[in-house]
C-alpha cells in the first residue's frame, strides 16, 4: 500500500481536528445543540486507516483501504457506553460524499463485527445454529458510529448531495416504492446549518468569519461592532482560525504578553489584499477577451474591414460587447 501524502493545509486541518477540545466542541455545536455532551477527557484517538476484505477478483483476494480525517472514541457519563465519532474536514464540495460517508460508517460496523466474532470464538461459548453460524450471540450490541462532514469553503454553499437518494437515477416506475431503497444521509456541518454561538471554543470565531469571506463591506460592518474583541483575542483561537480561514496573514500573527492576537489588522489587510487580486485579475481576463476578440476578427474579415471593427470595438463598449456576444467570447 502507497503512503498518502497530506498537503500542508490537510496537515494543518489534521492537527485542528486532532485537539480534544475542539473536536468535542465542534460536535456539541454542530449536533447537540451546544449540549456539553461529549468531554474532552472522555475521548480517545482511533486509528483512521481502514482496511477491509471485500472478496476476490482474478483469484486474488481484493483490500479495500480507507483514511478518514480524524476519528475518535467517546465514553459518555461515566459509563461503559461509548459512541465512535469521525470529522471529514472539506475545503471543497464532493459529489460522492454520502457514498464516501457510507462506506466509512460501513467499515467501522464491519471491523466491530469482525472483532466481536473473533472474541466469542475465542471464549468457545457460542451455541449452535445462529449464534454458531453468525459468530454472535443475540444480545451482542455494536457502537453506534457518527460521521460529520465540516465544510469550511470560502463558497460556503454546498451544491453536493446530502444524501444518498440525491445521488440516484430513479426510475419513475420506482418512485411510488423509493422508501424501499435504502438512504444515507450527510451530516453536513457548515456556517449555514450551525448556529455560532453553540460553540465554546475558536470555532465560533470561524463560522461567523467564514461567509463573510467574500463580502468585503459585510466583514467591515462585522469587524466595527466586534472590534474589542478581535483586537484581543485568545491566541488558541486566533491559531485554530487561521488554520480554517486560510488566510496568510493571520497565520503571521504573534501573541501578546496576555496570549492575545489582534486579528482586524490581518484580517482588513488580507480584504484590501484580495481587493487588488480581483482587480487585477479582472483586467487581465479583460485583455486575454480583448486579445481573442481581435484575433477572430483578423481571421474572419479582411484586414482594412477587421481594422475598423477593431478600431470601433476599442472605443465603443456596447459595439465590444455586442461582439463578444457574438463571437462566443
Amino acid at each position: 500500500m502507497k503512503g498518502i501524502v497530506l498537503t500542508a493545509m490537510d496537515d494543518e486541518i489534521y492537527e485542528v481536528l486532532s485537539d480534544n477540545e475542539i473536536f468535542a466542541d465542534l460536535f456539541n455545536g454542530a449536533l447537540f445543540g451546544g449540549n456539553q455532551i461529549i468531554r474532552p477527557d472522555m475521548l480517545e484517538q482511533e486509528n483512521e486507516k481502514k482496511v477491509m476484505r471485500v472478496g476476490k477478483e482474478g483469484g486474488r483476494r481484493v483490500i479495500l483501504r480507507r483514511i478518514r480525517d480524524v476519528q475518535k472514541l467517546s465514553g459518555l457519563r461515566e459509563s461503559c457506553l461509548a459512541v465512535v465519532l469521525a470529522a471529514e474536514g472539506q475545503r471543497n464540495v464532493h459529489y460522492a460524499m454520502p457514498v464516501r460517508c457510507m462506506l466509512y460508517d460501513a467499515m467501522d460496523y464491519t471491523r466491530q463485527v469482525e472483532r466481536m466474532v473473533k472474541k466469542r470464538r475465542e471464549e468457545g461459548k457460542l451455541e449452535k445454529g445462529a449464534e454458531y453460524l453468525s459468530g454472535m450471540k443475540r444480545e451482542d450490541r455494536l457502537l453506534p458510529v457518527i460521521t460529520i462532514v465540516f465544510y469550511y469553503g470560502e463558497e460556503q454553499s454546498w451544491d453536493g448531495p446530502l444524501c444518498l437518494h440525491d445521488m440516484l437515477d430513479i426510475p419513475p416506475e420506482l418512485e411510488p416504492w423509493a422508501a424501499c431503497i435504502q438512504d444515507y444521509r450527510v451530516n453536513l456541518v457548515c456556517s449555514g446549518t450551525v448556529e455560532s454561538s453553540h460553540f465554546r471554543t475558536g470555532l465560533r470565531e470561524v463560522f461567523e468569519l467564514l461567509p463573510l469571506l467574500k463580502d468585503k463591506e459585510g466583514m467591515k460592518k462585522f469587524l466595527e461592532t466586534r472590534k474589542r474583541e478581535f483586537m484581543h483575542l485568545d491566541a488558541k483561537k486566533g491559531w485554530l482560525v487561521s488554520k480554517f480561514l486560510n488566510v496568510p496573514a493571520l497565520k503571521e500573527l504573534k501573541e501578546n504578553e496576555k496570549g492575545e492576537v489582534n486579528m482586524c489588522t490581518a484580517i482588513e489587510e488580507m480584504l484590501e489584499e484580495r481587493e487588488t487580486q480581483g482587480i487585477e485579475r479582472g483586467i487581465e481576463q479583460g485583455e486575454i477577451r480583448v486579445n481573442q476578440l481581435i484575433e477572430v476578427l483578423l481571421r474572419q474579415s479582411e484586414l482594412d474591414e477587421a481594422y475598423k471593427q477593431i478600431k470601433r470595438a476599442v472605443t465603443d463598449r456596447d459595439y465590444q460587447k455586442k461582439l463578444f456576444d457574438k463571437y462566443g467570447i
